[in-house]
């Protein structure tokens, strides 16, 4: 995340992408804290719809789109899978960066990609919980059609201290088709008026792209 010089310290930019993967989990923590009625809902799971669990992740879904921008850091992504009776969790954490056209510096970002098959409670209720959480932190929030039951995007873009200059660009992509729930995290970090970060159209394209590759990899259609 943010732009550091080729040679430059890694490690700090494996604690930013560190800190990334912290908050997005967060945004499920969050969403809990704040709307708990909503997930305690009693409701039973639904249908999974031909989703099934893998053991890697990203590399079933080959990221294809994200590849075309950026190159993998070594030894990324991280790629975990659990199961249990009641819902599988796959995981996929990449930290990625690419050259800077006219610059001898790389920027690097964050890619954090979950995939939940829900088998005990349905997964409408949680679905709607992390909007919500969204909703309150003020992101914007668009809808995504024919990508699941239903899909949005969630985008910020915010100053990371009192230098109003300095930013974190967060994109959020979450889908739901019936127990199968998905969330694709893209983070990265700029200054204003010293380094940019790709555009948010190409951002949303990536994201799309590599997600409809990653679920029909995982049995959707």
């Amino acid at each position: 995340m943010g732009t550091v010089s080729r040679g430059g310290n890694l490690r700090r930019n494996a604690v930013w992408a560190f800190v990334g993967a912290v908050l997005a989990s967060a945004a499920w923590s969050g969403a809990v804290a704040l709307v708990p009625r909503i997930v305690d809902s009693g409701s039973p799971a639904q249908s999974l719809h031909g989703y099934h669990a893998v053991d890697r992740l990203c590399e079933s879904g080959t990221l294809t789109a994200f590849k075309k921008q950026y190159r993998m850091v070594d030894d990324y992504p991280l790629q975990h899978t659990g199961r249990s009776d009641s819902m599988d969790i796959m995981r996929c954490y990449a930290l990625v960066k690419r050259a800077v056209s006219g610059s001898d510096v790389a920027d690097y970002a964050t890619l954090d990609i979950r995939a939940e098959l829900h088998r005990a409670v349905d997964s409408a209720p949680e679905f709607a919980a992390t909007r919500s959480y969204f909703e309150q932190q003020k992101y914007e929030i668009t809808d995504v059609p024919n990508l699941g039951q239903e899909a949005y995007f969630a985008y910020g873009d915010e100053p990371t201290s009192s230098d109003q200059t300095f930013h974190d660009i967060n994109h959020y992509l979450q889908v739901r088709d019936g127990g199968m729930t998905y969330s694709l995290f893209w983070t990265d970090n700029y200054q204003v008026g010293k380094n940019t970060t790709l555009d948010r159209e190409t951002v949303r394209r990536a994201m799309l792209d590599d997600t409809r590759d990653i679920l029909k990899a995982i049995g959707g259609s």
